[in-house]
């Protein structure tokens, strides 16, 4: 659902605007959630969490997803889904420098090789790189930043608040602080037409409504080192998807790039080794 959320972006974003985009997608997102729960008859029991839950919403909606937004509006959907998954590397800095925690050579091995990708991946691509295509590198690394420090602080301040609630709360102060950003960027067409209205709203029930879920659900059965695995899929369904229905194209480079991201990432993660000590590096 990650990885296609990136075409129905595509789609979206040209009519809507990046901005009204993510504040829009965010209320309706967290809408949902409040009806499903009632339908279910669920009980949401937010514990006052609701200052934790505003900063959330501007790390993990506002940076991520405002900064995913704009990298889409000039780098493309393809390249864009790649550098979103270095976002454990900023998870490894953030807990290093934030909660101390010293990482392992391996750990640091990773974070290079991880950085080294990004330096093939925008060094050696087919794109023109002025100043709007780093403008929207600059958002792809406010994304993962946002998305990095989101779930490490969700570790530390809401491992007791409920998957629904946190979701909600969430995207509910994500959709407020992005919201005036619509005024600076206004829709691009009044009013929209019903297939970007569809793709919103599809993205906000399968990318953020049901994803979150079943994500929050994963790392309370597996950890979030492994459930923060599933990232790798994510630029490989918007690859195909953004080649077959965008026509968008990936080069031999690019692909190597993202390979030593891979690589990198899988090192900081921990991921393929034996010990089952390995200390978490990301929350979310």
């Amino acid at each position: 659902m990650w990885g296609a959320s990136f075409y129905w972006l595509a789609i979206s974003i040209p009519e809507f605007g990046w901005a009204a985009t993510v504040s829009f997608r965010a209320f309706v997102a967290s809408a949902l959630l409040v009806v499903i729960a009632f339908a279910t008859r669920r009980k949401l029991e937010f514990h006052n969490a609701w200052k934790h839950f505003a900063v959330l919403g501007f790390a993990s909606v506002g940076m991520n997803l405002g900064g995913m937004n704009f990298a889409m509006t000039r780098l493309g959907a393809s390249l864009t889904a790649i550098l979103v998954t270095t976002i454990p590397l900023y998870s490894l800095l953030i807990e290093w420098v934030w909660h101390k925690k010293r990482p392992t050579f391996t750990m640091l091995a990773g974070l290079i090789i991880g950085f080294l990708g990004v330096v093939i991946l925008i060094g050696f691509t087919p794109q023109k790189i002025d100043g709007a295509f780093m403008l929207g590198f600059l958002g792809s690394v406010i994304a993962s930043t946002g998305f990095a420090f989101g779930g490490s602080y969700a570790k530390v301040h809401t491992p007791h608040v409920g998957s629904y609630e946190q979701t909600i709360g969430t995207f509910l102060f994500g959709g407020l602080f992005t919201l005036p950003l619509v005024i600076l960027v206004p829709l691009n067409n009044v009013p929209p037409s019903w297939k970007a209205i569809g793709a919103l709203v599809t993205v906000a029930a399968t990318a953020s409504s049901l994803a979150y879920i079943l994500y929050f659900k994963l790392v309370d059965e597996i950890g979030a080192t492994k459930a923060l695995s599933t990232e790798f899929l994510v630029p490989v369904v918007a690859v195909i998807l953004g080649s077959v229905l965008l026509h968008e194209t990936i080069t031999t480079v690019q692909l190597v790039g993202a390979g030593v991201i891979f690589i990198g990432c899988a090192l900081v993660l921990g991921l393929g080794q034996k010990s089952q000590h390995i200390e978490d590096v990301v929350a979310h």
